[in-house]
């Protein structure tokens, strides 16, 4: 019985992680490129890299979940006369959850196209080609014994059944994601942002059997404010994200304030030459994060950490996760760089 029960789990966890799963992350605003494609290379910088480590319930017992992300993002002119252009890149998320090391790996290849509307409205967008893999380790997963002395208490002997039953530890599957972004940036600088994702378009067919089902379809909204405050020093930045993963939902929204130690160009915001970012945000239902982080010159750092406010607290001592990144941002030429 024990070994029915063994591959009706992994199969459910197949199918949660993959068709029900929606990856949530607290530094969601340093890395929209990973949840909607036409987000990439739209900011004032023409190219930049950011990668991210997170861990999840660290005061809990047994092996933790611990995410790796990577956004790499390239502007292309679409001519010397043209204020439009393409915007190419790289995106990556890699997750490990269980002793039995069950892993999901999504890499997408963004690119997309943005038309300036006019000389404050800019409109992008974009779709992503990539593949998704799942995978465990099936020498990992351990139960209590069926042998009673006479005969197994089930089918077949243990590994047997389970590779009779779960085809493969591992599954590929190409995947299509699409978006859109809308931005709009007044005379004094304040930016106002809004955007659309469809993720999975195709529904890749995804699990550990012959006969097993699709993913879900992804909706994502995000949309945020980045304001010019009446001090010169300061900047508020309110934003969200929502998210609809099949019968699933969320929700994380809340505020960062960019305090400006040094002042770099009045014309863009790349060239700011120190600042200090720190906010709150709240996902529904689940925590409250806090933010940190610092740039200088063109590289940027941070943290973020959730104090889970759900149930879960009780076993995680009110530690959700802890999450870490490296940003760097750069401009082509030194000229621009001089100009802002």
């Amino acid at each position: 019985m024990s070994k029915i029960l063994l591959v009706i789990v992994l199969v459910s966890i197949s199918g949660y992680a993959s068709a029900q799963y929606a990856h949530n992350s607290s530094l969601f605003y340093q890395t929209p490129g990973l949840f909607n494609p036409a987000t990439i290379a739209t900011g004032y910088e023409d190219f930049g890299f950011c990668t991210g480590f997170k861990m999840q319930n660290l005061p809990m017992t047994g092996t933790k979940i611990r995410t790796n992300t990577l956004v790499a993002e390239f502007k292309i002119s679409d001519g010397p006369m043209s204020k439009n252009h393409f915007g190419v890149g790289l995106t990556a998320i890699n997750e490990a959850m269980g002793e039995s090391k069950m892993m999901q790996t999504e890499v997408n290849l963004p690119i997309n196209y943005s038309i300036q509307l006019d000389q404050f409205a800019k409109l992008t967008v974009g779709a992503t080609a990539g593949m998704v893999l799942f995978s465990y380790d099936p020498t990992m997963p351990s139960w209590e014994s069926n042998w009673t002395g006479w005969n197994y208490n089930g089918k077949v002997n243990d590994p047997i059944y389970i590779n009779s039953n779960l085809s493969r530890n591992s599954n590929a599957s190409f995947n299509v994601n699409s978006g859109m972004l809308y931005q709009y940036t007044t005379r004094n600088k304040s930016r106002f942002f809004g955007g659309l994702a469809f993720n999975h378009v195709n529904k890749p067919k995804f699990s550990f059997t012959e006969t097993g089902g699709r993913m879900y379809g992804q909706l994502v909204i995000n949309g945020g404010v980045d304001l010019t405050a009446n001090r010169k020093d300061l900047r508020i930045q309110p934003q969200f994200m929502a998210f609809k993963n099949g019968p699933n939902s969320n929700v994380i929204f809340g505020v960062m304030f960019e305090n400006i130690l040094m002042n770099g160009s009045d014309i863009t915001n790349i060239l700011k030459t120190k600042t200090m970012n720190y906010g709150v945000f709240y996902r529904w239902n689940d925590a409250v994060t806090l933010n940190l982080n610092y740039k200088a010159s063109n590289f940027r750092f941070g943290i973020a950490a959730d104090v889970c406010v759900s149930k879960l607290s009780t076993a995680n001592k009110g530690l959700g996760s802890v999450e870490v990144f490296f940003k760097s941002t750069h401009l082509y030429s030194k000229k621009k760089t001089k100009l802002g």
